[in-house]
């Protein structure tokens, strides 16, 4: 079995105490379930960092955000990630995440799911920024249908297709 570092994510093996690369701890007995949570938004496998990223959604952990946002940043990404942590931050409805929010809709490299999850959030959390960046991006030239339809209902305060 491999173990991964909680701070480089380098691989060692399950029987190691400290990181090979980096000489860090690998004990995280003393760390509380959340702040794992929060350090798997990074891990480098993206089906554990969009579980981390779920399971810290449906818990409306705010210690997240920054993580999420930071992770929604990079660019690419896992489809699964980007679009975990638009729906996330949409439930942990902190403001502070629309301009990160408004990139990935706005962004016509970005899968399509990681978008309309990204609309869906921007509608959650509401406010002007939101419904600019809504607006805006009726205004591109090659918005997929789907996304268009999400976006006008969200404007119109339709329903959610989440």
């Amino acid at each position: 079995m491999i173990r991964y570092c909680p701070h480089c994510w380098s691989e060692n093996t399950y029987e190691a105490v400290v990181c090979a690369s980096c000489g860090a701890s690998l004990d995280e007995s003393a760390k509380d379930f959340v702040t794992r949570l929060i350090d798997a938004v990074y891990h480098p496998e993206p089906t554990r960092a969009a579980l981390a990223i779920e399971i810290l959604g449906r818990l409306v952990e705010p210690g997240a955000v920054d993580a999420m946002l930071t992770r929604l940043a990079r660019k690419p990404d896992s489809m699964d990630v980007t679009t975990a942590a638009a729906k996330a931050l949409g439930l942990i409805g902190e403001g502070r995440a629309v301009p990160g929010l408004a990139k990935v809709l706005l962004d016509g490299e970005r899968p399509l799911p990681g978008r309309l999850a990204a609309a869906e959030a921007l509608a959650a959390l509401g406010g002007t920024a939101a419904e600019e960046a809504l607006r805006t991006a009726l205004d591109m030239p090659h918005l997929p249908v789907l996304l268009r339809r999400v976006v006008e209902s969200t404007l119109a305060g339709g329903v959610s297709i989440a």
